[in-house]
C-alpha cells in the first residue's frame, strides 16, 4: 500500500481541528484509501460498513497522542537530569515551550 504523507498531515490537521472524536479519518491499510466522518455536518460520504474492521486504523486527534508537559518532563529526566528542577519550574508557568526551547539552544550539542 501506498500513502502520500500529505494526505496523511491533511487527514491529522483535520480530526485535531475539532473536539476528539467529532472528526474522524479512517486510513485502509490495504488500499490506502480514506474515510472521512464528521459528527457535524452530513457533507461526507458514509462509512463503510466493515469501518471496525482491523483493515481500517483511525487516524488519531492531537491530544490522543500525549505531546504535552508529560513528555517534556520525561525527556528531561533523561536525558537531561541536571536540569530536571529547572525544566519543572518552566513549566509551571504560561510560555514555558518557547522558555524550553531557549534552555535547548543554549546547550551544547552532543551526538
Amino acid at each position: 500500500m501506498v500513502v502520500n504523507f500529505e494526505d496523511i498531515v491533511d487527514a491529522f490537521d483535520f480530526v485535531s481541528f475539532g473536539q476528539m472524536y467529532e472528526l474522524q479519518v479512517f486510513l485502509n491499510k490495504e488500499t490506502g484509501e480514506t474515510h472521512w466522518h464528521s459528527e457535524l455536518s452530513d457533507d461526507f460520504e458514509e462509512l463503510p460498513e466493515d469501518i471496525d474492521d482491523e483493515k481500517y486504523i483511525e487516524i488519531p486527534h492531537k491530544n490522543q497522542l500525549a505531546l504535552g508537559k508529560n513528555l517534556v518532563l520525561e525527556f528531561a529526566r533523561q536525558y537531561l537530569p541536571n536540569d530536571t528542577e529547572e525544566i519543572e519550574s518552566i513549566f509551571r508557568r504560561e510560555g514555558a515551550y518557547s522558555r524550553f526551547k531557549a534552555l535547548l539552544e543554549r546547550k551544547p550539542y552532543r551526538n
